[in-house]
């Protein structure tokens, strides 16, 4: 059962934030929870700065206050806060941590390449660190909160297909309870992948030849889908329609991105080990990657201090 009591919006004003409120309004109004939103503002008091940082701040909250209606304020108590800090992503996994929060919902702008190396993502560093869920939305080709912004109705949250990208990891586990949780609560239907190595791509030996086994190929794959058909009860095969999906690619990010982009997946579940420091450096993270390319909205979990579904709904993995 998803039982969600607050959600956090992080917010720096762009096009990306304003699909975040839009996302952390709809998680809020359907399932009665507070709305929490919050902007991260540089650290005026280290610089010489010609400005009031104290008006800096006022600014900071009145901006997001004319981005809230009667009705958020009413309906989803929604809460504005302003916090200073050089380290935006610690910031905001403090606030959620001190607060409470349920669910964080921010907006990211995708940078790749030389921009992404210089900036880095504060979407991909609070998803690496969050004490609760994260739901990263990008400037997205697919949606699954729905507005009609000619009407006065409130966004609604319409989920109609689910990846659950598993690893078999214990964060798997829990991403696949949270995706099989969200498939049940909005009939969507649940399609479970992994992705297996491709040996051939990397089989390649001094000279050139392909020195690896095909049959080797084969047996990775037939054991990932038998794992796979392990994880699916007969109860989620007859009502949210699950499949199993195997992938073979030495890039799992990229082959988890290109198969959400060529059918209609309105949503990406996974875990995240949330490694930092060195062995983030040798080894990155396939969540992060996917946060930062995919054409749906992500929710990645992280052995969460916090949960928004009830314990028995997090180990009903165990028990299929």
């Amino acid at each position: 059962m998803i039982v969600l009591k607050k959600v956090l919006v992080t917010t720096d004003f762009s096009s990306a934030s304003e699909a975040g409120l839009l996302y952390g309004r709809a998680l809020a109004r359907t399932f009665g929870a507070a709305l929490h939103v919050l902007h991260v503002s540089e650290n005026f008091f280290l610089r010489s700065t010609p400005s009031n940082p104290d008006a800096i701040q006022a600014s900071k909250a009145r901006a997001i206050n004319d981005r809230l209606s009667d009705e958020d304020r009413s309906t989803l108590a929604a809460h504005v806060a302003v916090a200073t800090s050089d380290d935006a992503a610690g910031a905001i996994v403090s606030y959620a941590r001190r607060e409470a929060i349920d669910v964080i919902v921010i907006g990211t702008h995708g940078r790749t390449g030389v921009q992404h190396l210089v900036s880095g993502s504060v979407a991909e560093r609070v998803v690496r660190s969050a004490p609760c869920p994260v739901l990263t939305v990008r400037q997205l080709e697919h949606e699954f909160v729905v507005q009609d912004y000619r009407t006065s109705e409130a966004p609604m949250i319409v989920l109609k297909q689910i990846l659950v990208a598993t690893d078999f990891s214990e964060p798997s586990e829990a991403a696949l309870a949270y995706g099989q949780e969200l498939a049940r609560t909005f009939g969507a239907q649940l399609r479970l992948v992994h992705v297996v190595d491709d040996v051939a791509a990397r089989a390649y030996g001094p000279d050139g030849f392909l020195v690896a086994d095909p049959a080797l190929q084969h047996e990775l794959e037939a054991a990932a889908r038998r794992r796979l058909e392990e994880l699916i009860s007969p109860e989620d095969r007859d009502m949210l329609g699950a499949e199993p999906v195997v992938l073979t690619s030495h890039l799992p990010a990229s082959a988890l991105v290109q198969y959400a982009s060529t059918r209609p997946i309105d949503l990406i579940v996974m875990g995240t080990h949330g490694r930092s420091g060195f062995s983030h450096l040798l080894m990155g993270s396939v969540a992060e990657r996917v946060v930062r390319t995919a054409p749906c909205p992500v929710l990645t979990v992280r052995h969460p201090e916090r949960e928004f579904l009830r314990p028995d709904a997090l180990v009903a993995v165990t028990r299929t």
